[in-house]
């Protein structure tokens, strides 16, 4: 009997355990840089958007080559849900929030995105209370375009390499580099 009472303690806690897209998952709790990793590979879309809204009632918007939005924000005024006026509860508007990403958990907690019970987004693009534009601005912010490639001029551009170790310098000489980073033009 004793074995069973232990098999079943652990078969909950394997089987029990919260899964990762959970709402009831209590992000205040994770560390930041946690988060911010669980931002970065998250497949769930739920976990994303409560990571993301967690992250921003800290006040991180980025972290390393991670920010807000980064996978999220594309959805601002893009209508993915349905929205029904009659099935609106009041109680709740925008400004009883402290701020965006306030409302956004809230939003989520109470059936979000693809229920609005509260009329929170009301375009339907699944960010509450102008959540979307936090997003935006984020990824304006943080989001790094293409690396630049840095033309050199003829002058300091670097000589082709031979595969004697030998280069060719701007004005015709060949020479080798030493060990400690000299050219060596009686080298070649």
């Amino acid at each position: 009997m004793k074995a069973w009472g232990i098999v079943a303690v652990l078969g909950c806690l394997l089987g029990c355990a919260a899964p990762e897209n959970s709402i009831e998952a209590d992000y205040r709790t994770v560390a930041s840089a946690t988060l911010w990793l669980q931002q970065d590979s998250t497949s769930s879309a739920m976990t994303l958007a409560m990571v993301e809204a967690e992250l921003a009632r800290r006040g991180e918007s980025h972290a390393g080559g991670a920010y807000l939005g980064k996978r999220t924000a594309a959805a601002y005024g893009q209508r993915l849900y349905a929205r029904h006026s009659a099935a609106v509860l009041t109680g709740k508007q925008c400004s009883d929030f402290p701020s965006s990403a306030a409302a956004q958990q809230f939003f989520l907690r109470s059936g979000g995105p693809t229920q609005d019970r509260y009329n929170l987004d009301g375009d339907g693009d699944g960010l509450a209370c102008e959540w979307g534009v936090t997003l935006r601005t984020s990824r304006k912010l943080y989001a790094h375009s293409t690396p630049r490639t840095v033309k050199s001029s003829p002058k300091y551009r670097s000589a082709p390499r031979y595969s004697s170790g030998c280069y060719t310098g701007p004005r015709g000489g060949r020479y080798t580099i030493s060990a400690s980073g000299r050219k060596n033009y009686g080298g070649c």
